[in-house]
């Protein structure tokens, strides 16, 4: 990296910052540039009368790669992020009135008593959930998502578990969950993909792996801390930010990079540049067309995007009578996909987070905070999200939580799929950017066809949380050179 002296990143999210503070503890000059009034991207936090509210992740799961990146980034993770874990799990409600409910230690509970099955009969099935897939969560975490991704090398660590990888969460769960009401419960806990689990590849059973063996966290202070930790580090070692500086313009002369054009800076020269907004934002809407590879043209017109969604958050001045961090009123396991459909109405089924079970202080003294992402029309567009159109939806949903719960509103905060498009820039207001469901080839690479540009974020690397977004920005910024 002798010849690279100044690197400039496109996003200020942790992607980009983790690429920053890596440069900068290298002596290389960065610069990051935030479209954005506030650094932090996705995992951002919003503050609004004493109510702290997340911008889009709301949990940290698998602490152990956010270590392994703070490492790499000269970081203590446990000095400077403390991190909360979340032991009264979960709370599922079904149509025949049994109730779910997961705490940490795989204690669980199914109510009422003298069904067929019972908390004791339950936790001998999911041991033995745990026992099959608890290995492949390990190589996940220690070999596979902290390293560049690599096929072969996927194959050669993990092909004893590749029997394990065919079929679907929904086919893996009726052969090793008995009971259907701990089934559905189960199964809810991965609708988070927006997938129903009978197309959901069985993989992402990782993700529930993750919540039964306790791998549920949030930050002190919300999840706003990470991107604010780092932050701080970029700072102590000389990194620049622009937040309201939107990037128009990837400049390439000679076949190199050669800068950035960025809106209300003009044109800035730098030796090498990070994108770590999407890859399809940086195919699309940065680069010229005539720099951009037959290759990345055919990913973008291709890419499996992930669904949209809309948010709904709620400030209340009361406790809520919840007892769970995530609660949920679902059909049963083969009925799920109706929760991924919208309702003309209210909705008869509802999945919400009450952060504040967890962490009281998020808001004012005895309030409470609601988070939730009602199902909304995939067939429509970003552009096609009025605000009447998303606060009916809002309205509707608040209508369903109501009958659950007694709701004293004090804030109400609602966003859009063209609010997630135009203002947090995720590509045609994709959640995640790519379909969970989509495999590794769908991946852009983070060495791109354009000598000095290397590529960052969650469409550069499998995986949807907070580690892997970290692990992508700290690969793009070593693969520049």
């Amino acid at each position: 990296m002798t010849h690279i002296r100044s690197v400039g990143i496109v996003g200020g999210g942790v992607s980009g910052l983790a690429a920053a503070v890596l440069l900068a503890r290298k002596g290389v000059a960065v610069t990051v540039y935030e479209a954005g009034p506030k650094l932090g991207g996705s995992c951002g936090t919003t503050e609004i009368d004493g109510y702290v509210f997340s911008d889009g992740a709301v949990y940290v799961a698998l602490p152990e790669i956010i270590d392994i990146a703070f490492d790499r980034l000269g970081l203590d993770r446990r000095a400077v992020l403390p991190l909360r874990p979340i032991t009264a799990v979960q709370t599922t409600r079904l149509p025949d009135g049994t109730t779910v409910t997961f705490n940490r230690g795989l204690d669980v509970r199914i109510a009422p008593a003298g069904r067929a099955s019972d908390g004791a009969s339950a936790r001998q099935e999911l041991e033995a959930v745990l026992a099959k897939w608890r290995p492949v969560l390990a190589l996940l975490t220690d070999e596979i998502l902290v390293r560049p991704f690599s096929l072969p090398r996927l194959l050669w660590k993990g092909w004893r578990h590749l029997p394990k990888l065919r079929g679907t969460v929904a086919a893996e769960l009726d052969r090793m969950i008995g009971d259907p009401a701990l089934r559905a419960a189960l199964a809810a806990v991965t609708l988070y993909t927006g997938l129903p689990p009978e197309r959901m590849p069985v993989v992402q059973i990782v993700g529930l792996v993750a919540m039964l063996a306790d791998r549920f966290f949030l930050p002190e202070g919300g999840m706003g801390r990470i991107p604010a930790v780092l932050a701080e580090a970029l700072g102590r070692h000389g990194g620049e930010v622009h937040l309201d500086a939107r990037v128009s313009r990837i400049l390439v002369e000679h076949g190199r990079v050669a800068g950035l054009e960025v809106e209300g800076h003009g044109r800035r020269a730098f030796d090498a540049v990070i994108s770590s907004t999407s890859a399809m934002t940086t195919v699309t809407r940065l680069l010229d067309p005539a720099h951009v590879s037959a290759g990345h043209c055919r990913k973008v017109a291709t890419a499996p995007l992930s669904h949209r969604a809309l948010s709904l958050q709620l400030g209340l001045s009361g406790i809520i009578d919840a007892p769970s961090h995530f609660m949920s009123r679902v059909p049963f396991m083969d009925e799920l996909q109706r929760m991924l459909r919208p309702s003309d109405g209210p909705p008869e089924w509802l999945a919400y987070t009450v952060p504040t079970v967890t962490m009281p202080e998020l808001a004012p003294p005895g309030g409470s905070i609601v988070e939730l992402y009602p199902a909304i029309d995939q067939n429509l567009s970003a552009d096609g999200w009025t605000d009447e159109r998303a606060n009916a939806v809002a309205d509707a949903t608040i209508e369903t939580l109501a009958r659950l719960h007694h709701l004293t509103i004090a804030v109400r905060r609602v966003r859009s799929p063209r609010h997630f498009q135009d203002r947090m820039n995720l590509y045609a207001g994709a959640i995640y950017g790519l379909s969970p469901a989509a495999d590794a080839r769908a991946q852009f690479p983070h060495r791109t066809s354009v000598p000095g540009l290397c590529q960052a974020g969650q469409t550069t690397y499998p995986g949807y949380g907070i580690g892997t977004a970290l692990m992508s920005g700290i690969f793009a910024a070593e693969a520049i050179g």
